[in-house]
């Protein structure tokens, strides 16, 4: 395990994993976006009331002039005119005011359009930090009626996986490690990490999930086909010796399991065609 070890550490002290006070500052930053988010929504909303209100009175006032031109219409006499020009100038202003209002209105339509779309551009380029996955699976935890029923928060990760929301469902699988890590699902909820981690191109962060997997639990099911994952990491990240080394181990702790099949396989792809035919030393 020493060779495992070593190279996970390796990984992480390059930069291979995102330090834990970058990510709480990355999480920061999204619940600070989400909250001028709410606030700016709640003011745009309000905004759209007022100028829909003032649209609507003004067409009230419009019809009021409306009716009051039809009324006088029917009138005789000297005031006839005088009344019908009055009502036409004040019809044309309220007309015009309507107008500048509707104008006012599509623009405040266009400008919700336009921050909508900035703002989930923005969430979007936080989420890849994983940053908002963390926060969104706090806030599923928060919503279970006992978040330290292990049992529950499990079914939730799995869930979570199920319904296509494979970050969240990392976080919730290592939330479980972390917070349970002697029961007998973690070695389990721990692979599911590795797994989502891994599927998402995340070869770094998975090599050292998968690498806790054969640490920490050795004795699980899930430890053979764990370490195969670390070589397979390693192989995606350039790292073939360590992959070699890897799968060696393998081979050794675990020879009589299904991954110990592939690693065998695995490790006879990866070695040089010279090692495979160089010939015995000679002894002397």
């Amino acid at each position: 395990m020493r060779r495992l070890a070593a190279a996970a550490l390796l990984l992480a002290i390059s930069g291979c994993w995102v330090p834990l006070e970058k990510g709480r500052l990355l999480e920061a930053r999204v619940q600070r976006l989400e909250v001028e988010t709410k606030e700016q929504a709640q003011e745009i909303d309000t905004q759209l009331r007022e100028k829909i209100a003032l649209v609507d009175k003004k067409l009230r006032e419009v019809q009021v002039k409306l009716d009051e031109l039809n009324t006088v219409s029917r009138a005789k006499g000297a005031d006839l005119g005088v009344a019908v020009n009055k009502l036409g100038d004040e019809l044309a202003r309220l007309k015009g005011e309507l107008e500048a209002q509707q104008h006012n209105l599509s623009q405040l339509q266009q400008q919700v359009a336009e921050s909508s779309k900035e703002n989930e551009t923005r969430l979007a380029s936080l989420k890849g930090t994983g940053a908002l996955d963390e926060a969104v699976a706090r806030q599923k935890l928060a919503e279970l009626p006992r978040p330290d029923d292990r049992a529950a928060v499990f079914a939730l990760a799995q869930q979570v996986e199920a319904a296509g929301d494979k970050g969240v469902a990392r976080e919730l699988f290592l939330h479980f490690v972390k917070r349970w890590p002697r029961d007998e699902k973690a070695p389990e909820a721990a692979f599911r990490a590795g797994h989502l981690l891994a599927g998402q191109g995340k070869w770094r962060e998975a090599v050292v999930v998968y690498g806790k997997v054969a640490e920490d639990y050795p004795k699980s099911e899930r430890a053979p086909e764990a370490l195969l994952q670390v070589a397979e990491g390693l192989i995606q990240l350039d790292r073939t010796n360590d992959a070699r080394a890897v799968l060696e181990q393998l081979l050794a702790d675990h020879p009589r399991s299904e991954a110990a099949k592939k690693g065998k396989v695995r490790l006879a792809e990866l070695t040089p065609k010279d090692a495979k035919k160089a010939p015995p030393a000679k002894k002397k």
